[in-house]
């Protein structure tokens, strides 16, 4: 098969000779003249330099081998960004804003990519961009909660639900028939619910003395049900404030839960008076009810 293959290239070759034998001279005349040796040495020169100076130029461009360690913008306020991106060769450019109580307003608390240390090597290209995120200029506002509407609402409850929303909180007493809560003030001035304070802002909660009702007698709730122990205590014009023991307490498993701890105590009270108006705290757990509670310490 080799062999009937070699002789049918051989008879090609011979047939393209015979029939272009008039042109394959001057063919030949072309290649070793001087323009064709011009053109092919032009053609060489462009084959190797073009791809050399282009990969020069690329690493020129991109810095090949030249590396910095991130810096670590964190913390650093917006007015000093510009100065310490430049000492370092890089651009910041500032991609979000959000709020935080960690960092104080207008500096930066995230950046991309992350600063270089120890445990997180990172390096960037000169002139290259790392995004920052800072904390907004302006504050976050919420809105005040209704704590003085129709539902009596302890100091305790209001102090716990506003510090929640991010406030800090200081009391005012005034003198009252119990403590609930009179009114919250910022300022000196009274807020009214949906008002829109700053967060971590003061606010005041006026809060009544519980000193100013009629004497009544305490009642010892200790082994009764969370609903009859706040029946019996509520119908002697004394607040509520009940702390559960155990992890997840449905509202059903809390009202049959029993008082364990009741604060202040009969016995600790002179003949077992109380003022009008005052909240009694009570802890309640798992347990089965007693008859008589009176009994029970």
């Amino acid at each position: 098969m080799l062999k009937f293959l070699s002789i049918g290239i051989v008879v090609v070759f011979v047939l393209v000779i015979v029939l272009f034998r008039k042109k394959i001279k001057p063919f030949f005349r072309f290649l070793v003249s001087k323009l064709f040796i011009f053109n092919l040495i032009l053609a060489l020169l462009a084959l190797f330099l073009i791809p050399y100076f282009t990969l020069k130029y690329l690493d020129t461009y991109t810095n090949h081998g030249v590396k910095l360690p991130t810096p670590n913008f964190i913390g650093t306020e917006v007015s000093q960004l510009e100065k310490l991106a430049s000492d370092s060769d890089i651009e910041v450019i500032i991609n979000d804003s959000v709020y935080s109580d960690e960092f104080p307003r207008g500096t930066v608390i995230r950046q991309d990519p992350r600063p270089n240390s120890e445990n997180y090597p990172s390096f960037v290209k000169p002139n290259r961009k790392i995004y920052v995120t800072i904390v907004k200029q302006a504050g976050e506002y919420k809105a005040i909660p209704d704590l003085t509407g129709d539902y009596r609402i302890s100091k305790k409850i209001a102090k716990v639900r506003l510090e929640m929303l991010g406030f800090k909180t200081r009391f005012e007493r005034k003198t009252s028939e119990n403590n609930y809560v009179i009114e919250l003030q910022y300022k000196n001035k009274k807020l009214n619910k949906g008002d829109k304070i700053l967060k971590g802002e003061t606010i005041t909660i006026v809060h009544g003395s519980g000193n100013g009702g009629a004497p009544v007698t305490l009642q010892n709730v200790v082994g009764k049900t969370v609903d009859n122990a706040r029946q019996i205590l509520t119908l002697s014009n004394l607040a509520v404030d009940i702390e559960y023991e155990g992890e997840n307490i449905s509202a059903e498993d809390s009202s049959n839960f029993i008082i364990s701890v009741q604060n202040p105590h009969p016995r600790s009270l002179p003949e077992s008076m109380i003022q009008s108006g005052a909240t009694i705290y009570l802890v309640a757990k798992k347990g089965v009810p007693v008859a008589d509670s009176t009994s029970v310490d």
